[in-house]
């Protein structure tokens, strides 16, 4: 039996479980729509430096935990080797006194505009052969070099019960482990220098001059937008991210400029 149809089964029962025997989801129970297996692993808390941070795929997240790692000496017991995302403490690991300590502490996240968040994600991951492209695959196929999917087929996808596959095209409120309400700070991609340089002075303090990197794979779907959407598309993100928009404030646009904002 294949992990996801294994993840699909217990999905039910972790939910349940986790809402009444681990701190975290205790106080902060998950309902959104993608695997509670897939969510979890992007919560980050650092005990030594008061932070936590909900992780958003294709929302500078490489980018942003890298700046994180450069300033924090924490590393988590067990955490591999390497890897800044596996340094912190998921949700599940939280003890009821961490939780508290969590909510006294900075709590933030980044977002993105979900026309070039999910353009971004198609870019990366299904044109880029990625192993998050499998289930794509699965619905439409294989195909040659040089007759690669569209965007439109991608948001067909979606549509078709793709949206919260992956959580790195799912809705960004989707995959958020605390309501909006309930962050400190909410960055935004599109003006990540100065809100990056924000939250870590929150966290750091005002002192660390180190320039911020900007890490993980370029798309260059900001620039392509225009291009990529049809009036289809733009109506099936639209619909789908609709809670999106609303929630975190970005404008629905019935055409795009060349250059998304």
């Amino acid at each position: 039996m294949g992990h996801k149809r294994i993840d699909k089964l217990l999905e039910p029962a972790a939910r349940a479980l986790s809402a009444r025997l681990l701190p975290f989801y205790r106080r902060y129970p998950y309902r959104g729509r993608c695997s509670l297996f897939k969510v979890d692993p992007r919560g980050a808390y650092s005990p030594a430096d008061g932070f936590f941070y909900s992780r958003v795929p294709k929302a500078a997240n490489t980018t942003v935990t890298s700046a994180l790692a450069e300033r924090s000496t924490y590393r988590r017991r067990f955490a591999k080797a390497g890897d800044v995302k596996d340094a912190y403490l998921r949700p599940s690991y939280l003890s009821a006194r961490s939780v508290r300590a969590l909510e006294a502490g900075v709590k933030f996240t980044f977002v993105r505009d979900p026309y070039t968040r999910t353009l971004s994600a198609f870019s990366d991951k299904i044109l880029g052969r990625r192993p998050q492209a499998r289930p794509f695959t699965e619905w439409f196929g294989d195909w040659p070099d040089d007759a690669p999917p569209g965007f439109a087929d991608f948001c067909r996808f979606l549509d078709a019960g793709g949206l919260t596959l992956d959580p790195h095209w799912a809705p960004q409120t989707d995959i958020l482990l605390l309501p909006v309400a309930a962050f400190d700070f909410i960055g935004r991609t599109e003006r990540l220098e100065e809100d990056l340089a924000e939250v870590l002075t929150r966290i750091f303090g005002p002192t660390d001059a180190r320039a911020i990197e900007s890490r993980g794979r370029r798309t260059g779907a900001s620039d392509r937008v225009a291009q990529a959407y049809t009036p289809e598309a733009l109506d099936i993100v639209n619909r789908l991210y609709a809670r999106d928009f609303r929630e975190l404030d970005y404008p629905v646009r019935q055409t795009l400029p060349a250059t998304a904002t």
